[in-house]
């Protein structure tokens, strides 16, 4: 049961104490970030595909600050490798790493989907 539990893009532990205490709150920042996130997640690819390691690192450090505050740790993680990657300088293994936190996102957002669905 734990696995499942942690498998889930939002963790339950989250899940459990801001969508039971506060659902307005948690239906307004899925919200938001399904609005506004997508952009970034193009800004974050369009930073790579310009060898730009100082704006990569800028908009995967934002956007991982975003993922922490929705208990999306996953996601947190693939933001944390890639804004490594980009500071380091070497960005050798970010296309990599793009990836994996665009297919992340994509369960975070499809959780949230269900989520405004089923609200």
């Amino acid at each position: 049961m734990r696995a499942i539990m942690e498998a889930q893009p939002i963790t339950q532990a989250w899940m459990d104490e801001m969508a039971v205490r506060r659902p307005a709150l948690v239906a307004r920042m899925f919200a938001v970030f399904l609005e506004e996130e997508p952009q970034r997640l193009a800004e974050v690819g369009a930073a790579l595909t310009q060898g730009d390691a100082e704006r990569l690192r800028f908009l995967v450090h934002s956007l991982k600050g975003a993922a922490a505050a929705l208990g999306a740790e996953r996601l947190r993680d693939c933001c944390l490798a890639l804004e490594l990657a980009a500071k380091s300088g070497d960005l050798s293994a970010a296309p990599q790493r793009l990836t994996e936190l665009e297919a992340e996102m994509e369960r975070v957002f499809a959780f949230m989907r269900a989520h405004q669905a089923a609200a």
